[in-house]
């Protein structure tokens, strides 16, 4: 019998029968792990509140043939207060989400799970605003992910930076106004590459320690989205339900 304990968040449930669930939950050394919570959903169960999304508990996993089971789930911090908000809500599954589509089982995932318990902790404090956030943590979640966009330079001169440059989301390469290429750029100011570098390259602690102006956030939330689904290809539901809804 293999025993694993490790701390997790909770991304996904599915009710299995009357009593029991299906979780996974994202952890720092095991990535993905989706096991059998017996009797989790019965009201006295001591394990209801800690097998259910948005939980971060510490896990005792025991593993027997070819399926894993919740032994024992000790709550560490809970997000259940996103669900009052609507669109935190939504964005908070959207991050789940992301973690479903980027994560693996036995995949390092130390730092993807510090972003995402990081993001729902800012939006569960209103430290933040939600879009801020969100576009945070998709550019960090594609940095870490092999996905980091060239923001250096100019692809092609090499120039630094001037008053607006030219990013684009297919190639994930920086072009100064004279060099832009036939194909779609979207133009950025500086203080949005200044934002998209900071939050690529930055120390963790750091990532989200700096503000934009409206217009700059505005244009900041556009590129990030647009980067992650051109790389990832796919549609999120959860995303296109937090697009309908969102302030």
């Amino acid at each position: 019998m293999v025993k694993i304990t490790a701390p997790g968040l909770v991304i996904r449930e599915q009710s299995i029968g009357e009593a029991d669930k299906l979780i996974t939950v994202l952890t720092a050394k095991h990535g993905l792990v989706r096991a059998f919570s017996r009797g989790a959903k019965k009201t006295k169960s001591k394990k209801l509140a800690a097998t259910s999304l948005l939980s971060y508990a510490d896990f005792t996993f025991t593993k027997t043939r070819d399926a894993f089971s919740v032994e024992e789930a000790l709550i560490k911090e809970v997000f259940f207060e996103l669900r009052n908000d609507v669109q935190k809500m939504a964005l908070a599954q959207y991050f789940c989400e992301l973690a479903y589509e980027f994560c693996e089982e036995d995949f390092e995932s130390e730092e993807i799970l510090r972003l995402f318990l990081n993001a729902l902790w800012l939006l569960k404090e209103n430290k933040k605003s939600p879009a801020f956030i969100k576009a945070v943590t998709e550019l960090r979640l594609m940095s870490l992910s092999g996905y980091m966009p060239d923001l250096v330079a100019c692809e092609k001169c090499g120039e630094y930076e001037t008053e607006y440059m030219y990013f684009s989301s297919e190639d994930g390469k920086l072009y100064c106004k004279n060099c832009v290429p036939s194909n779609f750029c979207k133009c950025i100011s500086s203080s949005v590459v200044t934002a998209m570098r900071y939050v690529s390259l930055s120390d963790f602690e750091k990532i989200f320690s700096f503000t934009l102006n409206q217009d700059g956030l505005e244009s900041f939330c556009s590129i990030t989205e647009e980067y992650l689904l051109n790389k990832t290809q796919r549609k999120f539901k959860t995303l296109e339900f937090y697009n309908v809804i969102k302030d």
